[in-house]
């Protein structure tokens, strides 16, 4: 059964012969008792604790609400209407022209008389929230309906209204003005839809980080208590201290989350309440009823709109520092830190012959996807899928970066000039079976990436772009077998989705950025690097490779894209450099492009390195880092 709306005082349920529904600034609903009874003027919205000053506001009567309990009560109390003729009987339905409640045999009765036969009734059976609607009539010029709004005065008029006093003013019809007060009311809808759906993904960051908090916390109780097990003597009492520490700092840690949630959860529920009312008042009003509402529903969605919810800027980095260990007896009471995020680490101890402190190291080092160190000896792999790592700058700032899972679609390769292997890899040869498909590149000598990587939601003051960039790395083995000459040996880069089969090089395309090797002019004897973009080229990078037949040589690419923040760089992962920043306004989703040259003068064994694949050393976060500022 469908619930009936309740005073937001009382919590009584309205219906259809109680007190009348008014309707609060922030869209919940007061009976007319509560508002008649109201102490010193003032009531406070028992659902989202709103004081309205009576005073200072003008209530008006929730005529969708009205609308709500009618048609609740006749689907699912309908022996509470009596026919208006006092006769005792139930009514069975509703007559708009009479404006009265029927019993069967009043119905029949008006059916066979002459002055109603032509009215059309509403039963209950066939009664729909949409068709509880009455034409309303103007007070002035009763029976004149009130057939146009004026935008001057913000009311309904009728046909002599607009030809006598409102003359003069902006009018319209009211069906039209109605209409577009829906849209809008719509796109109120649309937008709160969104923030709520925000809030919700920020609840779920929230409780992952409450959780990944509670697991490290765990984790290092552990380390810690293995740490001290070869000790326990001398240091029974600095791990206890220890201890309290890292109880302190996690439970400040849950404390600031905790905080965080509960505020998120009050503004998504409030969300919820204003979303649950526009879904009413889009069921049940009429046109009249979304121009009187459609002030309220926006300084409502506008005071939503305001409370953006924050991102979880990082992930639980509390660590165990073990320095120390050769002085450990004659300095104990120094030795070890529970570190905070965003405090410095100090540098470890040396290696020792401990079996219980190599394996607290262990440990750290399984954390470290919370925490990237700035560790050149070690390289910390991904563990699968689209992933994600944070890199400490010199002030402690973290950096997020998401690896996606990039594939070569082999289905979309220009087979006339390359195909891509069971294993992955784009090759410059055509397969040994031509399979021809409609979808297949024509003109581009390589193919694509099986999906595009969208732009995000335009921003707005209140709800920034997002930005969160990502990076994918290509190996391509080149190998030098012939003499001659070709512009173009490989390219990688992304380009504007509708033009990525326009030209056989996206070098001739005016929505593409990458980067190429190519046969050079200048450098004659070499191989050399340029990073295109919308068809003009850069800074030759010379000395890529040697030109001579017999070479061979692994080439190795990175690409940073961010689309949130509109920015694409290209790093030459041989040589160490960022080749090219580029800031871009994109018109349309990008597509990662790999192409090569045909076959002849060179081999080409091409790689998609993403995802799980993608091995971070220290070098290359420092160039990624630089390649996002």
């Amino acid at each position: 059964m469908d619930p009936f709306p309740k005073c937001s005082l009382c919590q009584q349920q309205f219906t259809v012969k109680g007190p009348t529904p008014f309707l609060l600034p922030c869209l919940h609903a007061v009976c007319e008792t509560c508002v008649s009874s109201a102490a010193g003027g003032v009531i406070s919205c028992s659902t989202c604790q709103r004081e309205v000053n009576l005073a200072d506001t003008t209530l008006l009567t929730d005529v969708v609400r009205q609308k709500e309990i009618y048609f609740l009560t006749v689907k699912h109390r309908p022996t509470e209407f009596l026919c208006t003729n006092d006769d005792g009987n139930q009514a069975v339905c509703w007559c708009p022209e009479c404006e009265e409640f029927l019993c069967e045999y009043c119905q029949n009765f008006d059916n066979r008389c002459k002055a109603t036969r032509i009215h059309i009734v509403e039963t209950f059976t066939d009664t729909t929230p949409g068709s509880i609607q009455t034409k309303p009539v103007c007070k002035l010029h009763s029976p004149y309906p009130l057939e146009y709004f004026d935008k001057t005065c913000n009311i309904l008029i009728c046909y002599k209204c607009r030809l006598g006093d409102h003359a003069e003013h902006d009018v319209g019809e009211v069906d039209a003005v109605a209409d577009a007060s829906k849209g809008r009311i719509q796109q109120h809808e649309k937008n709160l839809s969104a923030h709520h759906t925000r809030h919700q993904t920020y609840l779920k960051s929230i409780n992952k980080a409450m959780n990944d908090t509670k697991k490290t916390s765990t984790t290092l109780k552990e380390a810690i208590h293995h740490t001290f097990h070869s000790l326990r003597t001398q240091l029974d009492q600095r791990e206890k201290e220890l201890i309290i520490d890292l109880e302190n700092q996690t439970r400040q840690e849950l404390s600031d989350l905790h905080t965080n949630q509960v505020t998120s959860e009050g503004e998504s529920e409030r969300c919820k309440w204003t979303l649950d009312y526009i879904k009413t008042v889009l069921r049940y009003a009429s046109n009249s009823d979304f121009l009187t509402l459609e002030g309220s529903i926006q300084d409502t969605t506008v005071m939503h709109l305001r409370s953006v919810p924050l991102e979880v800027e990082k992930a639980p980095a509390t660590g165990f520092n073990t320095k120390g260990l050769d002085k450990l007896k004659s300095d104990i009471s120094a030795f070890g830190y529970v570190n905070a995020y965003g405090s410095v680490l100090t540098e470890k101890g040396t290696q020792t012959d401990d079996s219980h402190l190599a394996d607290a190291e262990s440990i750290h080092l399984h954390l470290e996807n919370l925490e990237v160190p700035n560790d050149p000896t070690q390289s910390p792999r991904f563990d699968a899928g689209c992933e994600s790592y944070r890199r400490e700058t010199g002030t402690m700032t973290p950096v997020t970066l998401q690896c996606p899972q990039l594939q070569l679609d082999a289905a979309r390769a220009n087979t006339d000039r390359c195909h891509v292997t069971t294993d992955g890899q784009l090759v410059n040869s055509r397969p040994a079976t031509q399979h021809r498909h409609s979808g297949r590149l024509r003109e581009y000598l390589g193919t694509c990436a099986s999906t595009p990587i969208p732009l995000p939601p335009s921003p707005t003051t209140v709800t920034p772009a997002p930005h969160t960039p990502q990076y994918w790395e290509t190996h391509a083995r080149v190998g030098v077998v012939g003499k001659g000459w070709w512009p173009i040996v490989l390219e990688v880069g992304v380009v504007e989705e509708s033009q990525v089969d326009n030209e056989w090089s996206v070098s001739l395309q005016s929505r593409s950025w990458f980067v190429s090797v190519y046969s050079c002019d200048t450098h004659r004897g070499s191989l050399c690097t340029r990073v295109w973009q919308q068809g003009k080229e850069g800074k030759c990078y010379s000395n890529t490779m040697s030109d001579t037949p017999g070479t061979q040589a692994t080439l190795h690419y990175g690409i940073v894209l961010d689309v949130g923040r509109r920015r694409l760089a290209f790093i030459d992962l041989d040589r160490d450099v960022v080749l090219a920043k580029v800031d871009v306004e994109w018109r349309e989703s990008l597509l990662p492009v790999f192409g090569v040259v045909p076959k002849g003068r060179y081999t080409v064994n091409m790689k998609v390195i993403s995802g799980a694949d993608i091995t971070i050393t220290d070098t290359k976060k420092s160039l990624i880092y630089d390649a996002l500022n």
